[in-house]
C-alpha cells in the first residue's frame, strides 16, 4: 500500500474527523458554522472578536480549535473521554461517563500528568498529541497481549486484506498499523482484539464502525509495534487507572504507624489495627500489579484493603486460591490455596463499608435449606434476579454485579433490530463489557446500557426478555444462540430422552421424603416420579429459558421455549399433581405461567362463554372457532404459558394465534387482526406491562384489559416475594390506536374531527396555524401551507428521545419513536426554514431548549441557533 502520509498527517486527519473541525468537510458544507459553535461552546466572535464566520480562521487557529471542540457526551478534541484519560495517568473520578454518568462531566480530580491540571489545560496541543500517542501505545499492548494468548502477533494481521460482514454488507479493508490505532481509539483496545480474533464488527454511541477507522486512517506512516508501546510505557506515572491522584485513596487515621494487630480487635473485616503500614498483605492501588502470595496464613497472617468498593474489587474463589482483581486497574492480588471459609475476619481490615458487607456475604457459611439461599452458581440457585429495562425512552444505564445465572435485561416492544445495537467493548476504565445501544429510526443514539465484566459469551436467551422477534432475533444471533424453527407451524415433536446419558439430578428430599429432582431441559427424562412425595426444583430458573408444556400423551414437559429441547416426566400428568408438586419457584413470570397451565389443566379459574382462551403448553392441539365476534366476545391469554414466540397473523383460513415450541393455535374463521378491539383482548399485569405480549396485534399496552390471576394456581414463591396479578383495567373498548387500521380513514373510536392516518392539512395563509405533535398512534399527517414566519410546531409534554427529525424529498418529517409509525410531514419545508420562534412546547417541557436533543438534531440539518 501506498503511504497516505505521515504519523502526524495520521494524527492530523483522525483529530479533524474525530472533532468535527475538518476545513475540507467545512468547505465542501457536510459541516456548518452552526455545528461548529455549537462544539467550540460558542460563537466564533466570542473567541475571535474579528472574525464573522468560522471560515475567516487561519489554519493555525483552526487546528487550536480542534483541540477545544467538545461534542454532545463531553468528549474532548480527539475524543478523549473520562475513562481513558483515567487509564492514562491524567485523571481520577469515582463516578465519569458510562460508570454512572451519562456524559463526561469533568467533575473528578487531575493528577497533573504531563502539566495538565485542568479540562482547560487538557484543550491543548501540547497535551492531547502526548496524551494520542499513549493512548496508541496502551491500546496496542493490550491488544498485544490479547493476541498472545491465543498464539499470535499483530504482525500476523498486519498487511493482510480482510472481508468483514458489516451489518449484512461484505466490506474489505487491508490491516494496517495506523487503521488499528485508530480502530481502537474508536472501540477500545478489546472491541479491535474482538475484530481481529473472531471478526465482531462493532459501532460507536454514534452508529461510526470499526471497519470505517480501519480503512479511512490505515495506510499512514508511524512507529512500530515495540515503539508505540514504549511511548506509554516509559511515561507511566503510577496514577494509572481508577484511584485517588496519588495512586491510593486516602489512609485511615494512624496515630502508629507500626502497631501490634490485635486478633481480637474490631469484627466484620474492619479490624483498625492492621493498616497499609504493618500488614502482612496490602492491596492497594496498583495499576497493573500482578501478585501471588504462596504462603499467607489466614490465622495468623493480615491483610490490609485500601480503599476499594464492592463494586471495584472483584473478590472470586478460584481453582488455585482466593483471587482479588480490579479489571478497571489492570491488578490482580491471588492468595494460593485459600478458600471464603479459610478466611479470619479480625485479621482483615477493608476501609470501604459496601466491601466489608461484600466480604460477610462471600463467607457467609450458613448452611443451604436454612432459610439463606445463595444459589448453587449453576443456574438453578439464587431466586433474587434483577431486571434491568430498555425502552425507546430510557436513559443511559451501567449495570454492575449482573448475575449471568438470574439476571435478566428486558427490551420493550418499539425497539427492533433496525433500532439495536449489542456488542462487546473494554480497554477503557470499565473494563470488559457488553453494551446495548437502541437508536432512533435515523440511527441516532437514543441511550447505551452497559453491563460491566460481562461477555457476549457469558449470555444466554435467559437473560433476555424482548419484545419484538426481529430484535429477539439480533440479540439471539449475536451472543450464538440458534432460534430453531419446526418449519411446519405445528410446532416440534416430543422426543423421549432416557438413555442414561444424562441422568436428572437429584438437589435434595421433600418434607414428605421423596426427591427434589431438577428441571433441566437437557436431562434425560425422568422417571419413576412420585406425585405423593416428589418435587420438581425449579431453582430461580427465568421464564425466558424454560416453561411447562404436555405432551400428546398427556404427561407434564419441561420445556425449552427456543428448541426442540425437553425433559418429560415420564407417565405423570397434571391431573396426578399438585400446585405443591413444583416446589418453590424462584421466578416470578415463571410461577405466573406455570400456575396458569396447572389452572386450567386441573379445571382451576373462570370459563366464560364470550371468551376465547389461547393456551401454549399443548402439544399437537390446533383449535378452530368458526363464529367469533370480535365486536361482543373476548380473547383472554389467562392461561397462556409462556412470554416468547407468540405468533399473530392474518391468513386465508382467518387470524391464527399461535406459540412455538409446541405449536399450539387457535384460528378464528373470518376474523382479522384489523377487526379485534383492544380491550376485549385481556392479559394479567406482568404478561404485558414487563412482557409486551400485546406487541404482536400492534396493541399499546395501555390499551388492552388486564384481568385479575389472583384466583389462579401459584406456586410457593421464595420467603419474602410477591406475584403481581392483582391488577386490573378496562381496556379500550373503541379499538382507538389499533394500528391494524391501515384504511386510511380515522379510528373508529375518534369521533371528535381529528385527522386520522394518511391525512393531509392544508394550513391557512395569514393565520398562525399549530402543527400538534403527540402520542397519536399510527398517525400520518402532511402537513400543507406550513409557513415558518407565523405558524408553530407544538411538541407538547413529549421528550427530546421520543422524536426524530429528516429531511426526504424536500420535505421535513418528524416521527414519534416507538408509536407505530407515527409521522408528521412538513410538505416543502427544510430545518434551515424554521426557527427557534416556531417551535413551542408544555411551559415546563425543555425539549425546545437551544442546547437540548432536539434543536442539534436540527442543527445538524442546517437549523440556525441564531
Amino acid at each position: 500500500m501506498t503511504s497516505k502520509g505521515s504519523y502526524v498527517e495520521f494524527r492530523d486527519a483522525l483529530r479533524a474527523f474525530e472533532s468535527g473541525w475538518d476545513r475540507d468537510r467545512y468547505e465542501s458544507g457536510n459541516i456548518s458554522d452552526a455545528q461548529l459553535t455549537q462544539w467550540a461552546g460558542g460563537p466564533v466572535t466570542e473567541f475571535f472578536p474579528n472574525y464573522s464566520s468560522w471560515g475567516d480562521l487561519t489554519d493555525q487557529e483552526w487546528d487550536a480549535m480542534s483541540y477545544q471542540s467538545t461534542n454532545s457526551l463531553g468528549f474532548v478534541g480527539y475524543q478523549f473521554g473520562e475513562a481513558l484519560l483515567i487509564d492514562l495517568g491524567y485523571y481520577d473520578d469515582d463516578k465519569f461517563y458510562g460508570n454512572g454518568e451519562s456524559t463526561n462531566t469533568w467533575d473528578g480530580a487531575w493528577t497533573g500528568k504531563n502539566g495538565v491540571n485542568s479540562l482547560d489545560e487538557l484543550k491543548t496541543k501540547a497535551a492531547q498529541e502526548v496524551a494520542i500517542q499513549e493512548a496508541f501505545g496502551h491500546n496496542l499492548k493490550i491488544i498485544q497481549n490479547g493476541l498472545a494468548q491465543q498464539g499470535k502477533t499483530l504482525d500476523d494481521f498486519l498487511g493482510t486484506t480482510t472481508t468483514y460482514n458489516d451489518n449484512g454488507t461484505q466490506v474489505t479493508v487491508e490491516l494496517t498499523l495506523t487503521g488499528i490505532m485508530a480502530a481502537a481509539h474508536l472501540r477500545g483496545a478489546f472491541g479491535t482484539l474482538n475484530l481481529l480474533l473472531n471478526g465482531a464488527v462493532s459501532n460507536d454511541e454514534y452508529g461510526t464502525s470499526i471497519l470505517r477507522y480501519v480503512d479511512q486512517f490505515g495506510g499512514y506512516d508511524g512507529p512500530s509495534v515495540d515503539e508505540a508501546i514504549e511511548f506509554f510505557e516509559s511515561r507511566i506515572t503510577g496514577d494509572e487507572g481508577l484511584g485517588t491522584p496519588d495512586g491510593g485513596g486516602p489512609d485511615p487515621v494512624d496515630p502508629d504507624p507500626t502497631p501490634t494487630p490485635d486478633p481480637d480487635a474490631g469484627d466484620g473485616f474492619s479490624n483498625g489495627a492492621i493498616t497499609k503500614e504493618n500488614a502482612d498483605v496490602v492491596v492497594t492501588w496498583s495499576w497493573g500489579a500482578t501478585r501471588i502470595v504462596t504462603d499467607f496464613d489466614p490465622a495468623q497472617d493480615t491483610l490490609f484493603i485500601d480503599w476499594f468498593s464492592a463494586e471495584q474489587l472483584e473478590i472470586e474463589e478460584a481453582e488455585q486460591g482466593l483471587v482479588l482483581s480490579v479489571g478497571a486497574n489492570n491488578q490482580t492480588l491471588t492468595l494460593q490455596g485459600l478458600t471464603f471459609a479459610d478466611l479470619v475476619p479480625t485479621n482483615i481490615n477493608a476501609l470501604d463499608a459496601s466491601l466489608r458487607a461484600e466480604l460477610v456475604s462471600l463467607t457467609d457459611t450458613t448452611e443451604p435449606g436454612d432459610g439463606d439461599d445463595h444459589g448453587d452458581g449453576d443456574g438453578h440457585g439464587g431466586m433474587d434476579g434483577t431486571m434491568t429495562t430498555i425502552t425507546l425512552t430510557s436513559g443511559n444505564q451501567t449495570v454492575d454485579g449482573f448475575d449471568i445465572t438470574k439476571d435478566m435485561v428486558h427490551i420493550e416492544g418499539g425497539i427492533t433490530a433496525e433500532r439495536l445495537q449489542i456488542f462487546e467493548e473494554s480497554g477503557d476504565a470499565l473494563g470488559l463489557t457488553t453494551r446495548i445501544v437502541v437508536t432512533d429510526s435515523a440511527g441516532a443514539i437514543l441511550s447505551t446500557t452497559i453491563l460491566k465484566g460481562v461477555a457476549l459469551s457469558d449470555l444466554t436467551l435467559s437473560n433476555f426478555s424482548i419484545a419484538e422477534q426481529s430484535a429477539l432475533n439480533e440479540v439471539a444471533s449475536v451472543i450464538g444462540t440458534s432460534i430453531t424453527d419446526p418449519g411446519d407451524g405445528l410446532g416440534y415433536g416430543v422426543v423421549y430422552d432416557s438413555d442414561g446419558s444424562n441422568p436428572p439430578v437429584i438437589t435434595g428430599e421433600t418434607v414428605e421424603g421423596g426427591a427434589r429432582y431438577r428441571a433441566d431441559v437437557n436431562a434425560d427424562d425422568i422417571i419413576g416420579f412420585d406425585p405423593a412425595q416428589d418435587q420438581l426444583d425449579f431453582g430461580g430458573t427465568s421464564v425466558h429459558g424454560m416453561i411447562v408444556t404436555k405432551t400428546p400423551a398427556g404427561e407434564i414437559a419441561i420445556d425449552s421455549p427456543w428448541s426442540a429441547q425437553l425433559q418429560v416426566v415420564k407417565g405423570v400428568g397434571f391431573e396426578a399433581v399438585t400446585i405443591d408438586s413444583f416446589g418453590v419457584v424462584g421466578n416470578e413470570h415463571l410461577r405466573q405461567d406455570m400456575g396458569g397451565v396447572v389452572s386450567w389443566e386441573q379445571g382451576v379459574g373462570p370459563r366464560n362463554a364470550d371468551t376465547v382462551y389461547v393456551r401454549s403448553h399443548e402439544y399437537g392441539v390446533q383449535e378452530v372457532v368458526n363464529d367469533f365476534d370480535p365486536s361482543t366476545q373476548k380473547i383472554s391469554f389467562l392461561y397462556f404459558g409462556t412470554r416468547e414466540r407468540l405468533s399473530v397473523e392474518d391468513t386465508d383460513g382467518g387470524l391464527v394465534i399461535s406459540s412455538l415450541p409446541t405449536g399450539q393455535s387457535v384460528t378464528l374463521v373470518g376474523v382479522e387482526l384489523a377487526d379485534l378491539v383492544p380491550g376485549r383482548v385481556e392479559f394479567h399485569h406482568d404478561q404485558v406491562m414487563e412482557d409486551n405480549l400485546e406487541v404482536p396485534f400492534g396493541f399499546d399496552q395501555n390499551d388492552v384489559t388486564l384481568v385479575d390471576r389472583t384466583v389462579l394456581l401459584t406456586p410457593t414463591a421464595p420467603a419474602g416475594d410477591t406475584t403481581d396479578g392483582y391488577q386490573t383495567r378496562t381496556g379500550d373498548m373503541g379499538g382507538g390506536t389499533n394500528p391494524g387500521d391501515t384504511d386510511g380513514g380515522t379510528d373508529p373510536g375518534n369521533g371528535d374531527g381529528e385527522p386520522g392516518s394518511g391525512d393531509e392539512i392544508q394550513f391557512v395563509e395569514g393565520t398562525q396555524d399549530r402543527v400538534e405533535v403527540t402520542w397519536d398512534w399510527a398517525s400520518e399527517i402532511t402537513i400543507l401551507g406550513f409557513d415558518p414566519e407565523e405558524d408553530v410546531i407544538d411538541f407538547n409534554a413529549l421528550a427530546a428521545e421520543n422524536v426524530s427529525i429528516r429531511e426526504a424529498d424536500g420535505d421535513l418529517l418528524i416521527e414519534v419513536l416507538g408509536n407505530g409509525g407515527n409521522i408528521t410531514t412538513l410538505n416543502g419545508i427544510q430545518a434551515e426554514d424554521l426557527t427557534l420562534r416556531s417551535l413551542t412546547a408544555e411551559d415546563w417541557n425543555e425539549i425546545t431548549d437551544p442546547g437540548g436533543a432536539l434543536i442539534q438534531q436540527l442543527v445538524a440539518l442546517d437549523f440556525s441557533l441564531g
